[in-house]
């Protein structure tokens, strides 16, 4: 049995912020805490100047787009949608290579950034991306990219469902696979239900976009006479656990209603969807288990941190501009929204009391932009970034320790980034012309 104490300044549990505490962690559980030189472990993780928070959850995002980034730019924007345009193109024209080096440089950001879970919404390599998950120690639910309308090149419903259950043997250590659902507007019913039914009966969960475009939300009304939620909800697609719902800016009372109701989480991803949708209803709202998604390193640092501050920024934007009221997103609710609500949206328990996952955030709160950091809370919600992040700590492992990853060559990825550098910048000028 190995043992861990991490003493800390701060520690966040689900119950409140304890002050100079050591949490005493074996065999990747929680076990206890204890003052600080009570601990009785073998190791101790020394941070008397950090706060520990439950391990950050990216409940969005696309592995496989990051090489994507700083490609696009204002024109590419308005393409209608971008996805079916730009991203999807691009993902089709990744090979095995790439694939393998897009998910190492995107677990590498995440880890750096205090990411200890993440949802990929649909990667179009899977095998490549949990390769690299086992090798960095970094956990999350796979999805591949399943879609059966759009062109010629697009598989079969049946095929796709085959495709979903084979990857979901590859489970384990770390590695969930779960179902996806790409958008409303490219799968066909016989693909949602196949998808569903095929979650319920290997016991996963599901993730899927939904309420991201006013034509999604057309399409939807003139093919089924109802909103895209209440399309899942019909089909019985909304009692599959856990459910993360991405985006959802363009729903109704009732699709909220169905949120709440069910206990589905919706992940929202504020830069994103702030530049191509606009401001989210969510912080005007309570009593939803929201969580904060990147949506891959195409258009984001993958920094859960720096998300917040979007999210805090435009919710109260948007009450302050509607209500006047200048409470909404509060500290307290975006740490919750960046911990994925303390794990439970991905389906985990991961509150830093006894019998909890051992995933970590640590953040020192040493550095002169932090100073005085009169809150420690709010240091971290307001003025801390990736930068910040010192440690991260999956199911007991320590991923990086100190600033330094232990279990990714930083020094080989970047030789092999710069190695495939012409390659990539080719790719994307091939794609750009063919616009």
């Amino acid at each position: 049995m190995t043992s861990l104490a991490v003493r800390a300044k701060f520690i966040l549990t689900e119950r409140g912020l304890l002050k100079e505490r050591s949490l005493i962690i074996e065999d990747g559980v929680v076990r206890g805490l204890a003052h600080w030189g009570e601990e009785g472990t073998e190791e101790v993780l020394d941070r008397r100047h950090h706060i520990v928070l439950p391990g950050l959850v990216d409940c969005h995002t696309h592995t496989q787009q990051v090489l994507l980034r700083a490609s696009i730019g204002d024109e590419l924007l308005q393409l209608p949608p971008i996805w079916t345009g730009y991203l999807i193109p691009f993902e089709r024209r990744l090979d095995e290579g790439l694939a393998s080096l897009s998910s190492r440089l995107s677990i590498s950001n995440m880890i750096r950034s205090g990411t200890t879970f993440f949802v990929e919404a649909g990667a179009p390599r899977p095998l490549e991306l949990i390769e690299a998950m086992r090798e960095s120690g970094m956990a999350g639910a796979v999805t591949m990219s399943t879609f059966d309308i759009l062109d010629a090149e697009t598989p079969s419903a049946g095929e796709l469902v085959e495709r979903t259950e084979r990857l979901m043997d590859r489970a384990g250590e770390g590695v969930e696979v779960w179902g996806s659902l790409r958008e409303i507007m490219m799968q066909s019913e016989t693909l949602m239900m196949g998808i569903a039914d095929l979650c319920r009966r290997r016991g996963t969960g599901i993730t899927y976009h939904l309420g991201e475009y006013q034509g999604e939300v057309d399409y939807s009304l003139t093919k089924f006479r109802k909103r895209p939620l209440q399309v899942m909800e019909d089909l019985g697609i909304t009692n599959i656990k856990p459910t993360v719902v991405a985006h959802g800016i363009y729903f109704s009372k009732e699709e909220i209603d169905i949120l709440r109701s069910r206990g589905l989480g919706l992940c929202w991803c504020p830069t994103v969807d702030s530049i191509l949708m606009g401001p989210h209803w969510a912080p005007l709202l309570g009593g939803l288990r929201l969580g904060i998604g990147s949506d891959g390193g195409a258009f984001t640092t993958l920094d859960l941190l720096h998300e917040a501050k979007v999210a805090r920024a435009v919710g109260k934007a948007l009450a302050v501009s509607l209500r006047y009221e200048k409470t909404a997103m509060g500290t307290m609710e975006l740490a919750r929204a960046l911990t994925g609500d303390f794990g439970r949206i991905v389906g985990h328990e991961n509150t830093l009391l006894p019998g909890s996952e051992a995933n970590l955030t640590i953040v020192s709160l040493k550095d002169e932009w932090l100073y005085p950091a009169h809150d420690p809370l709010e240091a971290v919600v307001s003025f801390a970034t990736a930068r910040d992040v010192s440690d991260t700590v999956v199911g007991g492992r320590i991923l990086m320790e100190g600033g330094r990853l232990r279990t990714i060559d930083e020094d080989t990825l970047r030789v092999d980034l710069e190695r495939n550098r012409d390659r990539i910048l080719r790719l994307v000028e091939d794609l750009k012309s063919l616009i």
